[in-house]
């Protein structure tokens, strides 16, 4: 029960995480600096989680979100819908 509880908290961390920071306008530091924070908090968090698969798929769902975001950002509409289904499979298991 609390290891759903902490995959719930982390995939609600991905869920609200503002991956296109690099598209601020101004105060681009303090985004980058927000956002390494925010990264280490779900890091940090993910550690907590027992079953090295799930982190592994947590850990895979960020990257891949940060890679969809880069690919938005450079004005490619990238479709990642499969390999995010194969990480919620592992986490759902």
């Amino acid at each position: 029960m609390i290891q759903d509880s902490k995959i719930q908290e982390a995939l609600e961390m991905i869920k609200y995480n503002v991956f296109s920071w690099r598209m601020c306008e101004w105060g681009y530091v303090k985004e980058y600096d927000k956002a390494k924070a925010r990264m280490r908090r779900f890091v940090a968090h993910v550690s907590t989680i027992e079953n090295a698969a799930i982190r592994t798929a947590l850990r895979n769902l960020w990257t891949l979100r940060c890679k969809e975001a880069q690919e938005f950002i450079d004005g490619k509409r990238p479709d990642y819908t499969e390999q995010k289904n194969e990480y919620m499979a592992i986490i759902a298991s």
